[in-house]
């Protein structure tokens, strides 16, 4: 078996105190000297290996301070449509949600512009509040066609969400997404329990069932409290 190099050692050494809890966020770990010792290792092997998981997001470096852990939070696949329960208890988090707003939408420049003019009439719109662990995670503003899902407006949200009852409704067969930075309204504020300066992220989706667009939803999150990835793999 090939031995580990010491840069991977120093690495699994960190990741391991991280994962299992006994180092929190916020801990502050043993100093590159004392790394240094531990290992019989080079301060440039050590600093590889700190650098890296500062890079990946498992450590916070401090100028004059030292080293920490960084606080963790949910990250998601910016390309996967998913439950956001569903994601949250894989977690092993806790989690419910708050029906905010459900009626039928007046017609509007965004309803003429997503669903375009034939449809414009006939919009469900839904504001649903998503938390984890008693914290608000996501804000769901979602405009569905009537048309395509008609018993939308009969949803009990306390018992399954929209992800769900349009799966089985309409399912979904394609999606677009948009990713931007904003700031939240005051009403977003409210309902996410964030400051006017705070920053969000806002995942604007699109989604379809056949050649039929169902549903159109702008999801925000604080940005302090989740973040997007992927991971790409070119084609051999």
């Amino acid at each position: 078996m090939k031995k580990k190099n010491l840069s991977t050692r120093i690495r699994e050494f960190i990741l391991t105190h991280i994962k299992d809890g006994s180092w929190a966020d916020g801990h502050k770990i043993p100093s590159e000297a004392e790394m240094m010792k531990t290992f019989s290792a080079s301060r440039m092997t050590v600093h590889r290996a700190v650098k890296e998981l500062a890079a990946e997001g498992h450590l916070l470096r401090e100028r004059g301070r030292g080293t920490f852990v960084a606080k963790r939070i949910p990250r998601s696949d910016l390309l996967n449509v998913g439950d956001i329960t569903e994601e949250i208890a894989q977690r092993g988090g806790t989690c419910f949600s708050e029906l905010k707003h459900l009626d039928r939408e007046p017609e509007s420049p965004l309803t003429s512009h997503v669903f375009g003019e034939e449809y414009t009439t006939n919009v469900a719109r839904s504001k649903v509040v998503h938390y984890e662990n008693g914290e608000p995670l996501q804000l769901e503003d979602r405009w569905v066609n009537l048309n395509a899902a008609p018993g939308y407006l009969d949803v009990d949200f306390s018992t399954t969400t929209a992800y769900r009852y349009l799966m089985q409704t309409a399912p979904l067969q394609r999606a677009e997404h948009e990713l931007t930075a904003v700031l939240p309204t005051p009403e977003q504020q409210n309902f996410l329990k964030v400051q006017a300066g705070e920053p969000c992220l806002l995942l604007k989706r699109k989604t379809w069932s056949g050649d039929k667009l169902v549903s159109y939803a702008e999801l925000l999150y604080p940005a302090s409290r989740y973040s997007f990835g992927g991971v790409f793999t070119p084609a051999k």
